[in-house]
């Protein structure tokens, strides 16, 4: 769909590359350097979906499981041959990717509702936690064969302790013996082959028996294994050799045991790899704050708000703003013509669509707003940049007639065109005829495009065909700095003159080149600079007028959540003295009953008074308790009935029978005609007649 060398123009290798950056595991690296761009969106748009909810849940900063692990394709290749044997530290490779496997794929599984495309990848996969504890209970974290894994190795490394204690023993023992008489050198002891040895001055070698290991380089030492030590190194020599077999013995039967799971893991290991890879895309993708945006049938593209990823990351680093883009090609427009100041972002605005088009096509999210919308093109053609080609002798000129040649031989509706300075490299009258024909025909092709130019004819011809529109890199007249921006819907002046005069072209030939120009077309420019300074300050008025407006919409939000605040926190002071005012009151009738009983004989006069203000206090409460319920009741009545309460509809009193006309409605106060009577009635006693 895309040439190769196209695909280096517009740097998508090097979109690959920040991708498979991000990868761990081998195969996640192979997998995003096999990145490439598909032309059917069903192949590629469960990959889409995929990315974008891993990107949702990342950007969140939610969780999601670990997904390094380590390569274990070679043991599990080795594991499904019978009767091989996998060493201790292979096999802790396996358990702890099985760990990390089985960690991921449950998640997964759980997140059947939130991550629904995901989960189709690991519905049929297997969790081998019966796998990871037959492993766990023979090898142990520093990947050695645990004491316990069977009788007869926990047995056999006992005996070598002692053994090995004993040697221990004998061999400083002897030291100690030796030292006094000053036959050994100051570094005492040393190892050769796993034997402990003396370090004994040569010419007292004679005087301690036992085995030559070594001897030193100078010839003053040799190094001696003494016989003390000898019958008990070569018993735990012996051990070792049992031990080992017993290892293997061990390894051997684990290795059976999780042999007839292999295939299945290979495939639970394939799906951690893949989550690997789709993890660095999912990260690349929040990186670029992209998004997934609809996938339409046809062949429309509408992007907003669109960025270059690569300059977005460069700027990014450099503190810099990345100025967005928004473009739309359709049916009714198919081919954009941009044209403005060199330097002023043409190119970039070409590569941009192209590049953002390969991405959406491999599978990975693009950095434009979630209401673009976008298609699958068949073929995407581009011409962008110098194309001389001194290999097979043509001219830069000669180059590119042949790119469009062959563009122009391949276009349809289902092709996407990018041409950057077309008709350009020769006579300038000439080239822009040939550019002229070559726009008709991308036209009359139905084939969707962007091409940039200079020529006035071309940005004239633009305006009257049906299917081409013009547009703009927007230029600061003033000081003289393009914007960067695209202005969709007129052409725009190549700025030549004023360019010239910025980068300090000598005025008085910039005067001179001025009188040589068709003044119709020197005055035509200046038209279409002056068009286009009218509209940038026409869009940056509308801009600080959104932008005013918007202050003024947070301010008047403010100030409601402000009074809000303030209406609360008063009726929570007001609520606050009420109780503080009962309780008071409460204190003091306590007080005086206090008084009364100290005071009064009669103690039954007092106890009725202190149950009848109880009584009453409870009845006051329960009619309190009712009255808020009546409340709520007419406050959900009211809220079911009013949205579909007007004047005209026809009603009833609760519990009568007399249907009557709404004429009035003021707040949650009803004026009814029945008949020749008129009433006003609370909202809340009302019925739709319907109902």
């Amino acid at each position: 769909m895309v040439e190769k060398k196209h695909l280096e123009l517009l740097q998508f290798e090097k979109i690959k590359s920040l991708i498979q950056q991000r990868c761990h595991s081998p195969q996640a690296k192979m997998l995003s350097e096999a990145i490439f761009p598909q032309s059917h969106p069903e192949d590629i748009l469960q990959e889409l979906k995929r990315t974008n909810e891993l990107k949702i849940i990342i950007s969140s900063k939610g969780y999601f499981p670990s997904v390094e692990h380590e390569d274990i394709w070679t043991e599990l290749n080795f594991l499904v041959l019978d009767g091989s044997l996998l060493r201790e530290s292979q096999l802790l490779d396996v358990l702890k990717t099985l760990e990390v496997s089985n960690t991921l794929i449950r998640f997964v599984k759980n997140k059947k509702l939130s991550m629904p495309f995901l989960f189709e990848k690991v519905e049929t996969l297997e969790i081998f936690d019966s796998v990871v504890d037959q492993i766990h209970k023979i090898i142990d974290s520093e990947a050695q064969v645990k004491n316990n894994a069977s009788s007869e190795l926990s047995r056999i490394r006992k005996s070598i302790e002692e053994k090995r204690r004993e040697s221990d023993k004998r061999f400083y023992h002897y030291i100690n013996e030796l030292r006094k008489e000053g036959f050994l050198r100051e570094n005492e002891e040393g190892y050769f082959n796993g034997r402990r040895t003396l370090a004994v001055l040569v010419e007292h070698k004679s005087e301690i028996p036992g085995f030559v290991h070594s001897k030193s380089e100078s010839g003053k030492t040799i190094f001696i294994e003494p016989g003390v030590t000898i019958g008990i190194n070569n018993d735990v020599a012996e051990l070792e050799i049992d031990e080992q077999r017993e290892v293997n013995r061990i390894l051997r039967e684990l290795c059976a045991e999780i042999r007839p799971f292999a295939p299945q893991i290979k495939q639970a290991i394939n799906f951690l790899d893949y989550a690997d890879f789709l993890k660095a895309k999912a990260e690349f993708g929040t990186e670029l704050h992209a998004s997934l945006p609809e996938i339409k049938p046809g062949f429309d593209l509408h992007l907003v708000d669109a960025y270059h990823p690569l300059l977005y990351l460069q700027n990014k680093r450099a503190g810099k703003k990345t100025v967005p883009m928004s473009l739309e090609l359709s049916a009714k427009n198919r081919v954009l013509v941009i044209s403005g100041p060199n330097a002023g972002g043409k190119t970039i605005a070409l590569k941009t669509v192209g590049l953002l088009q390969l991405m959406l096509q491999s599978g990975l999210l693009i950095p434009v707003k979630e209401n673009s919308s976008y298609c699958f093109f068949e073929k995407i053609l581009i011409d962008i940049g110098d194309t001389q080609s001194i290999e097979n002798e043509l001219s830069t000129y000669s180059a590119k007639l042949k790119s469009m040649t062959s563009i122009l031989s391949e276009v349809n509706e289902a092709s996407l065109v990018l041409m950057d300075e077309f008709g350009g490299g020769t006579d300038p009258e000439l080239g822009s005829a040939i550019a002229e024909a070559v726009l008709e025909s991308l036209v009359n092709s139905q084939t969707k495009g962007i091409i940039t130019s200079h020529f006035g004819n071309v940005k004239l011809l633009a305006e009257k065909l049906n299917g081409a529109e013009n547009a703009c890199m927007l230029f600061d007249i003033e000081s003289l700095e393009p914007k960067y921006m695209l202005s969709v819907g007129e052409p725009g002046s190549s700025y030549t003159f004023e360019v010239a005069e910025r980068i300090g072209f000598p005025k008085y030939l910039i005067e001179r080149a001025k009188e040589k120009v068709d003044k119709d077309k020197l005055k035509f420019n200046r038209l279409l600079a002056e068009l286009q300074s009218q509209k940038t300050k026409l869009a940056e008025q509308i801009q600080r007028s959104e932008h005013e407006e918007f202050l003024k919409k947070m301010a008047k939000e403010k100030y409601h959540t402000l009074f809000n605040n303030w209406e609360e926190k008063i009726n929570k002071e007001r609520e606050r003295k009420i109780e503080l005012a009962r309780l008071a009151d409460y204190g003091n009738k306590y007080l005086r009953l206090m008084e009364d009983w100290n005071k009064k004989k009669d103690k039954k006069e007092i106890m009725k008074r202190f149950i009848d203000g109880i009584t009453a206090e409870t009845r006051k409460k329960d009619e309190l308790k009712k009255q808020k319920k009546l409340d709520s009741f007419a406050e959900k009545k009211i809220a079911r009935i009013k949205p579909n309460l007007k004047v005209g509809s026809k009603v009833k009193v609760l519990n009568g029978s007399e249907v009557g006309v709404v004429e009035e409605i003021k707040d949650e106060k009803v004026y009814v005609r029945f008949g020749l009577m008129k009433m006003t009635v609370g909202m809340e006693n009302l019925l739709l007649a319907d109902d």
